[in-house]
């Protein structure tokens, strides 16, 4: 066992949450009196490494991967998830529910061909989370830059992965495919830090095809959601009874189109939304020099939950709805990098067959 790993593993969790951490990982038996008298967060490690000590077993790489990786899932919010799209499935769809043993399994068949690795996964809910170490030259050193997590919801062909290696990150998607049974797996553009809401995200981009508008509609005609709505709108009337809303009717419509557009459920956590606008430059008399030239522009933006400000900006006033395609389909597209191109129509003349 490496101390040193093992004590700055420990160091990372917040000391509330260390005791729920030591379970979760279950490779030590550490009674109660670790966390006796509370203490700094150093004492109490410091206490743990001891009983790690006195256990007498070995705690190797992939048991120390497993403690990283309980680690990640408490606070899987410290780090960038990327989304990944498999298409060309192979297998009958019973063979897509796969449980932590047999993934871990398969993979480990498959990564065996392109490198040596550790590797552990385990279970959460509904989905896999994977602990992927390689390790260049044959070395078992701890590199962390050489560590890839992985969140698998099985039965679905998304899965979401932390920053690679440009050097091996084919060989992993390589490796995965084959484990699955897909033939490609493409980058969705789509990337945060809630792993959750990118996979909701990402399913609504594959697993629904009707509009955004008609989703929301049947979404909400449920009787509760239709009396939980008129009841707000009695209380609201009632305490503005003697207010007389000029704009009620602008206010409704802007009430109306937002509800329809994102419905009344909280918005998937998205932290950025990128827009990048490839069209020509059109100098409007000012610079004619420069027309027809291309013109590239990027607009982010950032914040606690983007998709929540969108759905805000309507009934605040600050937008005037309906809003342009390209934001109104955001929730429904499954990206945060969009790209904004002109559609150029062929001039006069033009052969489309030369280039």
């Amino acid at each position: 066992m490496d101390d040193n790993v093992l004590r700055k593993l420990l160091g990372r969790f917040k000391l509330p949450d260390l005791r729920q951490a030591l379970e979760e990982w279950d490779c030590v038996a550490v009674d109660g009196e670790v966390f006796v008298g509370g203490g700094q967060k150093r004492v109490v490690v410091d206490r743990v490494l001891r009983a790690c000590q006195l256990q007498g077993e070995e705690i190797g790489l992939e048991q120390l991967g497993a403690l990283d990786l309980v680690y990640n899932k408490m606070y899987s919010r410290n780090r960038v998830w990327n989304a990944y799209h498999f298409t060309g499935h192979k297998k009958k769809q019973d063979d897509c529910t796969v449980s932590a043993d047999v993934f871990q399994r398969s993979l480990r068949k498959q990564l065996f061909f392109y490198f040596k690795h550790v590797l552990c996964v385990r279970q959460y809910s509904d989905a896999l989370w994977v602990w992927l170490m390689v390790q260049e030259k044959g070395g078992s050193v701890w590199t962390p830059s050489n560590i890839v997590h992985m969140v698998y919801y099985p039965a679905s062909p998304h899965i979401f992965t932390s920053t690679m290696k440009a050097e091996y990150k084919e060989y992993i998607k390589q490796a995965l495919l084959l484990t699955l049974g897909y033939s490609k797996a493409q980058f969705m553009d789509l990337s945060g830090r809630d792993v959750e809401s990118l996979a909701e995200l990402a399913k609504r981009r594959h697993g629904q095809k009707d509009s955004s508008r008609a989703r929301h509609s049947q979404e909400d005609v449920s009787p509760e959601s239709q009396r939980s709505r008129k009841r707000k709108k009695q209380d609201e009337e009632s305490e503005n009874e003697d207010v007389m809303q000029e704009d009620a009717e602008d206010r409704q419509w802007r009430e109306d189109y937002t509800r329809e557009t994102y419905g009344d459920e909280p918005q998937p956590t998205l932290e950025n939304v990128v827009y990048k606008l490839h069209a020509s430059f059109e100098h409007g008399g000012v610079a004619p020099g420069m027309d027809d030239q291309p013109f590239h522009m990027t607009v982010k933006f950032s914040g606690s939950n983007v998709l929540e400000g969108m759905k805000a900006l309507g009934p605040a006033g600050i937008a005037e709805p309906p809003f342009p395609s390209y934001l109104e389909s955001l929730p429904h597209i499954g990206k945060n990098t969009i790209l904004l191109a002109e559609k150029r129509k062929p001039e006069d003349g033009d052969n489309s067959g030369n280039n």
